[in-house]
């Protein structure tokens, strides 16, 4: 008997210690299955950004790491990426339904200046579902 509650303990501290699914997944991504988990209150794209990264929605908050010396503040606007195509600030993703959204993925302004070279700041790129 002391030997089932033994393994019992540790099968629970493993699921303490993993933590959820959701946990595990990266920051800098969202993907279809966490926006079907996050309910009825997600209708938009925006909605999921709002929601489940909320911290997206203000960039100068994942500028932070960067010095105050090299921020450049005409780059603190969100921009959002469909298809490739620029579709302005992060307010687009308002009119776009979130069942329609495979993924949403955050590119920071510093990677945007490594993929582009120029200062564009973080960008939301979002893949459709087939």
């Amino acid at each position: 008997m002391f030997r089932g509650t033994r393994t019992l303990l540790v099968v629970g501290a493993f699921v303490l210690a993993a933590g959820p699914l959701w946990a595990q997944r990266p920051s800098s991504v969202i993907t279809v299955e966490e926006i079907e988990r996050a309910g009825p209150n997600v209708v938009t794209a925006y909605d999921a950004v709002r929601i489940l990264r909320p911290r997206w929605l203000d960039p100068r908050r994942e500028m932070r790491h960067i010095p105050l010396s090299e921020r450049d503040t005409t780059i603190a606007r969100v921009h959002v990426f469909l298809n490739d195509v620029d579709q302005g600030e992060v307010e687009s993703l308002k009119s776009l339904p979130a069942e329609l959204v495979l993924t949403l993925r955050w590119i920071d302004a510093t990677d945007m200046v490594a993929r582009l070279g120029t200062s564009m700041g973080p960008v939301i790129v979002v893949t459709l579902r087939r």
